[in-house]
């Protein structure tokens, strides 16, 4: 079925009239009072994308730095020792976002939400500067700026409830402006901030069980004075959830970070609602309970970091268990322990176990890869596996080879090819699992696929057809190496140092769409072509981020390590172009997106300069400072009355410089207009190409706008919901229309943008602000899954373009919109 068949079972509309309801509210459960309408507004109304991101790098951040402490331990026990120092890490980010608020709510004073001007309030906030970030972290420094903004939505929301005098929960907004200074309404944050803090360590690391409804719609459904959902309510909403396009679109659930800043505006709301001081603080536990992750056990069972600890376990025993065979000694025993473990962190595996028989699959399986592996078990044979895993694996990465015995070495890559040959039977449909042939052919298969990964290539043959990279000696490696504890990584034992030539690295595009010569110019500060790269590549373990990854990368920088401004997803194509090896890369990409864990076993490339005098400046930036690259933010607003379409592009430092150079002295207006067309142009590809930086923002209608579900989401819903050719239509008319604005701006004007490039933030941002209606009405009417027909996309870019009411702004630094 194509995608126009399939989209057109639902109604379709015409989507250059208004695509927005009248005065009449129906949510399809029932009509949406006044008090209903405004709650909702405010929930909206406090969502910040500018703290989701933050979170979102502070996810990042305390992952990598649980993996560093982590490190420095041994045994099963090392994931819950290391906890304690980075929750005294995040404690003190806590302390210092409390003290903060107290300083503003200090310097507000008894001020009431009405009596100061618009202009006074921006005064509260500019007298106290948040503190600096603690330990020169800049996930810290990023955080506590997001706070200041989120407090100033959280009193802006008093104010504008006091305007409506919409009613409280109990006693009613009005009294509650009239009594809740401003100062009272920043202390009101205070109980919140360490909840939120502490969720973002359980979800770092891995210690809260599946996801639970957040707060938006626990809190939020009290807020609106709507009754509890029944049990069959919540299991036909969690269904309807699963086939929505957003479930496809965001890979089962959305952001973690996304779902924060979800709860932190619902926990917010419920404050500003409640009617006395009672209220206030019973809503402020409750809110605290559901922030923090609620009354589950820290290290219940069903986290995901338990699972990776107990597939850990389960890896050790069965290494040692094959260590300690004797030459000719039977696997299956270790085999038929160790694989239902692996079986059981794979759901499809699961099912199909349960169908066919736990008893039936295992023996198959074991039976089968005894047979394959038994020829390397043995102090005998384990010797011929050890020397090739020690000359082919660690000595190419510099690794001591000596502190492991050569029965452990040979057992964990035994270790590593069975558990990747379950894993690759996890990818077949489930008819060839349930049938004892099919089984045993597919099960024959998924090994050579596993061996060809983790079995030295000196010792493959040399017509095995699953060979990744014929010719090179290399091979996956564990990593880290020695701890007792979950895998994390792997990485391949061959660096590889490459030449790159501008066209080639115009033509690779990394996983979001991205020019691999974007990425080189903008973080890497490359002037010239061709450069010389070492490239690096990884396999991500279970419960794995990729800031922990280049965190222990950087630990062994000058080893077998590497510097990493980023990790880029390993497709066939950049494989094949950067290493002439496509087998190397992937041939169905997982999605990749900042701020959630990596997708276990996806496979990813770091860049290094193989010499540094090849960036200017003397290289990338340090680690824990990475550059931005030129994108495109594009933030859709469909609400009644504000209908619009915003294009931040943000050029780059490196960028920005050279299309001010372009202009010449003093500055012509043609080239400098040329240049910035040719990044409007690859930027807005990349923003609807559905990147890992969720490049579109989707703000809909209070009513409309979905409880679990950001404004973020939406826009990475409606981005993966565009059919290829209506993206381009939408790109071309994005780039046509901001390119014809800026050429109208910056006519006697490009003295502006030389102004703000002279700031010391890192680049600058342009800003395009369109009345665009009907695109707005595609906008929404996709993600109501009504797919337009092209000349309807064609005639609303065509509007689009033609708006001569167009804004202009010039920002220094990275703004959103």
């Amino acid at each position: 079925m194509s995608d126009e068949e399939e989209w057109t079972e639902a109604p379709s509309a015409s989507y250059l009239d208004s695509p927005f309801r009248g005065a009449a509210r129906d949510t399809g459960r029932g009509s949406v009072d006044a008090h209903s309408e405004a709650v909702r507004e405010l929930l909206a109304e406090l969502y910040s994308d500018e703290m989701e991101e933050a979170l979102s790098e502070l996810l990042e951040e305390t992952a990598a730095l649980h993996a560093e402490h982590s490190a420095a331990l041994v045994g099963a026990t090392a994931s819950e020792a290391a906890e304690q120092p980075v929750r005294e890490h995040l404690e003190a980010l806590a302390e210092q976002a409390e003290r903060y608020l107290e300083a503003l709510a200090e310097a507000a004073g008894e001020a009431d939400t009405r009596s100061l001007t618009e202009a006074e309030l921006e005064s509260v906030f500019e007298s106290v500067a948040p503190p600096a970030g603690v330990g020169e972290s800049p996930a810290f420094e990023q955080f506590l700026g997001a706070l200041k903004n989120f407090a100033k939505k959280a009193v802006s929301g008093a104010v504008n409830l006091a305007k409506k005098g919409v009613q409280a929960v109990k006693t009613g907004v009005k009294a509650v402006a009239k009594v809740m200074p401003i100062g009272v309404i920043l202390r009101q944050l205070r109980p919140i901030v360490q909840p939120l803090l502490m969720r973002v360590l359980k979800i770092a690391i891995g210690r809260l069980p599946a996801p639970v409804r957040p707060i938006a719609t626990q809190l939020a459904r009290k807020l609106l004075r709507e009754a509890p959902m029944t049990e069959a309510e919540e299991t036909e909403e969690a269904a309807s959830a699963d086939r929505a396009p957003a479930a496809e679109a965001l890979g089962a659930e959305p952001a973690p970070a996304a779902l924060l800043s979800l709860e932190l505006a619902g926990a917010t709301a419920g404050l500003l609602l409640t009617g006395d001081e009672s209220e206030r603080e019973a809503w402020a536990a409750e809110a605290a309970q559901s922030l923090s992750g609620g009354a589950a056990e820290a290290y219940g069972q069903q986290s995901p970091a338990a699972e990776a600890e107990a597939l850990a376990e389960a890896r050790e025993r069965f290494t040692e268990a094959l260590g300690r065979l004797p030459d000719g000694g039977d696997p299956r025993p270790a085999l038929e322990e160790f694989l239902p473990v692996v079986m059981a962190a794979l759901p499809i595996v699961r099912k199909i176990v349960q169908i066919a028989g736990r008893q039936n699959v295992v023996g198959a399986l074991s039976n089968l890869l005894a047979a394959l592996i038994g020829k390397f078990t043995g102090p005998r044979n384990a010797r011929i596996l050890a020397d090739a895993v020690a000359d082919t694996g660690l000595k190419l990465l510099s690794m001591e080879t000596a502190a492991e015995a050569p029965e452990r070495l040979a057992a964990s890559a035994l270790a590593a090819t069975a558990e990747d040959t379950v894993r690759q039977l996890a990818q077949l449909p489930a008819e060839e699992l349930e049938d004892p042939v099919r089984l045993e052919v597919a099960a024959g298969k998924a090994f050579n696929v596993a061996a060809a990964a983790n079995i030295p290539s000196t010792l493959l043959r040399e017509d095995l057809a699953e060979t990744e990279a014929p010719g090179v000696k290399g091979m996956w490696v564990p990593l880290p190496r020695g701890a007792k504890g979950a895998l994390r990584y792997k990485k391949y034992s061959r660096v590889f140092e490459v030449e790159v030539g501008a066209e080639q690295a115009a033509a690779l595009r990394t996983g979001g769409g991205t020019p691999l010569a974007t990425v080189l110019r903008d973080q890497f500060r490359v002037r010239a072509f061709p450069v010389r790269l070492k490239i690096h590549l990884y396999e991500a373990g279970a419960h794995s981020w990729a800031r922990q990854i280049q965190a222990a990368e950087q630990r062994g920088a000058g080893r077998a390590g590497a510097r990493l401004l980023t990790l880029l997803p390993l497709t066939r194509q950049a494989a094949d172009s950067l290493l002439g090896h496509p087998g190397l890369g992937m041939a169905k990409v997982p999605k990749v997106v900042k701020g959630r864990q990596l997708p276990r076993g996806v496979r990813l490339y770091g860049i290094e300069l193989a010499d540094r005098r090849q960036g200017a400046g003397g290289g990338a930036a340090a680690p824990g400072h990475p550059r931005r690259p030129t994108e495109v933010q594009l933030t859709v607003d469909a609400r009644a009355g504000r209908e619009s379409l915003a294009i931040a592009l943000h050029l780059a430092e490196e960028r920005a410089q050279d299309i001010l150079r372009s202009a010449g002295t003093p500055p012509a207006v043609g080239p400098f207009l040329g240049s910035l067309g040719s990044a409007l142009a690859e930027a807005t590809v990349t923003a609807l190409f559905g990147g890992e930086s969720r490049n579109v923002r989707v703000f809909r209608e209070a009513y409309e706008q979905s409880s679990h579900l950001s404004p973020a989401d939406e826009g990475e819903e409606f981005v993966s919901s565009l059919p290829p050719r209506l993206r381009d239509a939408v790109a071309e008319g994005l780039k046509r229309a901001a390119g014809q604005a800026f050429a109208q701006y910056f006519k006697g004007r490009v003295d502006e943008f030389a102004r703000a490039l002279q700031d010391p933030r890192d680049g600058v941002t342009l800003v395009v602000t369109l009345p665009g209606a009907p695109l707005v009405g595609i906008v929404t009417g996709i993600l109501a899954r009504r797919l337009p027909s092209l000349p309807e996309v064609s005639r609303a870019v065509a509007a689009l373009a033609a708006e001569p009411a167009a804004k202009v702004e010039v920002k220094a630094g990275r703004h959103r919109g």
